[in-house]
């Protein structure tokens, strides 16, 4: 269980939450400039606007904790790559670049705190519709709407027909003979970190992921889920956890519910569930 005193306090998460809306507007802003990508060494698109937007975030983290272990995408890309400790900080400045560039709206910014392996704070940005989803273990998750209309999200029991939500543009072979075998399931695809927001509203119950993801990509929303009631686990069906090896994900399920998995299929090389319905 985390300490709450491992949070910050009102005044730094004021400092973050400016800091997201400030990125998710220099996002924008270069947007309606033209988009103009190049590759990096690993073949991912990368634009301006994400290496705006990591700028911004990472100065608002150092603002509050000025000696935080910081790991950005772009830093990451660029050979910045420290072990993990027991605290840090993961930013993914603009999950969903593809997307961005592609001129859809399924991108985000993510902000994320782990500690002791646990996401335990997360705060996610819609840039297009200005939605904020923040999420810390022991005060719950809340979605705001516009700057100071705020309301709190919860996750929902596993319905009789659940909703899965998958990867639009990583749906490999595994995830979905996995989702096939959910039985009276509906299937929506979505982008970027917003498919653990919708198991944090209540709007879909479990996202499966064989594909590969690096800490980043997920610690933030993942902090969400969790404070909303959902949790995420991994192949053995433990909790997923954060500090990995190069940050690298291996498969997961993110659950709107933890008590979902017993009505689950098998999940990887573990036995999540009985699919008893």
């Amino acid at each position: 269980m985390t300490d709450s005193a491992s949070l910050p306090d009102a005044p730094a998460m004021a400092t973050l939450e400016a800091a997201m809306r400030a990125a998710g507007a220099r996002i924008e802003a270069l947007k309606a400039e033209g988009v103009a990508a190049r590759d990096k060494a690993d073949q991912s698109p990368v634009t301006a606007a994400d290496e705006a937007a990591e700028q911004i975030l990472e100065a608002a983290v150092r603002a509050i904790e000025p000696d935080a272990l910081i790991i950005g995408e772009e830093a990451a890309a660029a050979g910045y790559l420290p072990p993990p400790s027991g605290r840090f900080w993961l930013i993914d400045p603009l999950d969903g670049t593809r997307d961005f560039i592609a001129g859809r709206d399924g991108y985000t910014v993510n902000l994320g705190l782990v500690v002791a392996g646990v996401p335990v704070l997360g705060l996610v940005l819609h840039p297009p519709s200005g939605r904020l989803w923040i999420g810390a273990t022991g005060r719950g998750a809340r979605l705001e709407e516009g700057e100071g209309q705020a309301r709190p999200i919860r996750t929902r029991p596993l319905p009789d027909r659940p909703a899965l939500v998958v990867s639009h543009s990583h749906l490999d072979d595994r995830t979905r003979a996995w989702a096939d075998a959910v039985a009276n399931a509906t299937r929506t695809s979505a982008g970027s970190s917003i498919k653990f927001c919708l198991l944090a509203e209540s709007k879909a119950d479990a996202y499966p992921r064989f594909g590969p993801t690096m800490e980043w990509d997920t610690a933030a929303a993942d902090a969400v889920l969790r404070a909303a009631g959902g949790i995420t686990l991994d192949e053995a069906g433990e909790p997923f956890r954060y500090g990995k090896p190069g940050y690298r994900n291996g498969p997961f399920l993110g659950l709107g519910q933890p008590a979902a998995a017993r009505h689950l299929p098998p999940f990887g090389n573990g036995n999540l569930g009985t699919a008893d319905g």
